[in-house]
């Protein structure tokens, strides 16, 4: 569990009472609420577990991270977290809020750094190693600032330092690549880190003094986080050009066709706000989708609609989705951002002709749930295992949303409406999983016809 709260998560958490509510008032005008009066449901008939697992990350760039290079890594992770004591007792930091900080962040390090045996894919690997290098420096961060001898500005490089060399590396990218599709799946996450860093991460000061040895060890740890991934775009960039054997330039192409997907992205969020809204990334709520509600308030599908729409659109405010005039800076993080936000509002549009059409997404019985889940693991399965790239990237987007209802089917309170909710997920990611191999395969056909 991430140990910060970001703007996101507030936000997420602000929602989550509007989403409360939202599924309570699904249809227009008063009228029977779905679970006044529920259909009935075996509950225990439903499988806590399943035996088909759900499929593994694809790998998006196809070179793999070196012995070498991965013993850096976690080498610079030991280097951090040699200097603190250990074990850490009371009487050597006798502040209990401080020493829970650097030993929590110790151990999570430990745990973040991948092992030698595991078969990660390149991009997962980058993303552990930058956790388990923004842990050790926090621990490492936070005991020099409450030491007569530390630091914590030695702790990491400077905050200007790593500005610009997160800048740099992102003017570079993104690279060459085998073709237009392939580089917006690799070069896409790569530069949407450094413009996370160069937006919100590094925003601020960086650990200069020892005033708040909490905030100074969480302030060392963000700078320690991009400088590590600094390190691995750069290995990754080079790595993978350097497997090309006829590379290509890609960045105009990306470009243009993030802008022909960003027109339709426009020209469907105005058919949703209609005229007069200033930002059309904002939430239209739910009846911009239906014309008519043919289901009960609070209907699993119309929940499943309120609940969609507000994660989509709260993802779309923070992303850089190309629509209008708007043009992100980023060519590969703007194509592959606006392409998620296209497979959304389509799978949205399919739900709801649902709602219209009266379908409540009741389970018809226990065996329902298990075929559910089963056409969900194959969709994604099929995203993941494309020979596309971009579809094999947003399968990487949508297959944590297993999580959900695995952990509600899995759960010793589980209850009829915690179950049905888990149904009308694994329906939400068969639907969004089979948009995305659309989405994914008209990009590849634009290329083509380009």
């Amino acid at each position: 569990m991430p140990r910060r709260l970001t703007r996101r998560d507030v936000l997420a958490a602000a929602g989550a009472v509007a989403l409360g509510s939202l599924a309570g008032c699904s249809g227009r005008g008063s009228g029977p609420r779905f679970w006044d009066d529920p259909p009935s449901l075996d509950v225990e008939g439903v499988p806590r577990e399943f035996d088909r697992p759900v499929p593994d990350p694809p790998r998006i760039v196809p070179v793999d991270v070196e012995p070498a290079v991965a013993a850096a890594f976690a080498d610079r992770v030991d280097r951090l977290l040699s200097s603190i004591p250990e074990p850490l007792t009371g009487g050597t930091l006798p502040n209990g809020a401080i020493r829970e900080q650097i030993e929590t962040e110790r151990a999570g390090a430990r745990e973040a750094l991948p092992e030698s045996d595991e078969a990660l894919p390149p991009l997962e690997a980058a993303e552990r190693y930058a956790t388990a290098r923004d842990r050790a420096a926090t621990a490492a961060g936070t005991w020099a600032a409450v030491t007569v001898e530390g630091d914590p500005a030695a702790v990491t490089a400077g905050i200007g330092t790593v500005r610009n060399r997160a800048f740099e590396t992102l003017e570079e990218l993104p690279g060459p690549a085998a073709d237009p599709v392939a580089g917006a799946a690799v070069y896409g996450p790569i530069e949407r880190w450094y413009d996370e860093a160069r937006r919100r991460t590094l925003v601020g000061s960086g650990p200069a003094d020892q005033a708040n040895p909490l905030r100074t060890g969480d302030a060392a740890g963000e700078v320690e986080r991009v400088q590590s991934l600094v390190e691995s775009g750069r290995y990754l960039r080079d790595r993978y050009a350097a497997s090309l054997a006829d590379p290509e330039a890609v960045a105009e192409p990306l470009r243009r066709e993030m802008n022909r997907l960003g027109r339709a992205v426009g020209d469907r969020l105005r058919e949703l706000h209609g005229e007069g809204v200033e930002d059309l990334r904002q939430n239209p709520g739910t009846d911009a989708f239906v014309d008519d509600r043919a289901v009960a308030r609070g209907a699993p599908s119309a929940a499943l609609l309120s609940s969609a729409v507000y994660r989509s659109f709260d993802d779309m405010w923070f992303d850089p989705v190309a629509f209008d005039d708007y043009e992100p800076d980023d060519p590969a993080t703007g194509l592959t951002r606006t392409a998620l936000a296209w497979t959304r509002l389509r799978a949205l549009g399919d739900v709801a002709d649902r709602v219209e059409a009266g379908e409540t997404m009741f389970p018809d019985d226990a065996a329902a749930v298990g075929a559910a889940r089963t056409a969900a693991v194959e969709s994604a399965a099929a995203l993941a295992g494309s020979e596309n790239p971009l579809a094999r990237w947003l399968a990487t987007q949508f297959l944590p949303l297993f999580a959900e209802p695995e952990g509600a089917l899995a759960a010793g309170d589980r209850n009829a409406r915690s179950t049905v909710e888990a149904y009308t997920r694994y329906r939400w990611i068969e639907t969004v999983t089979g948009e995305a191999r659309t989405v994914a395969a008209s990009v590849e056909d634009s290329f083509e016809a380009n």
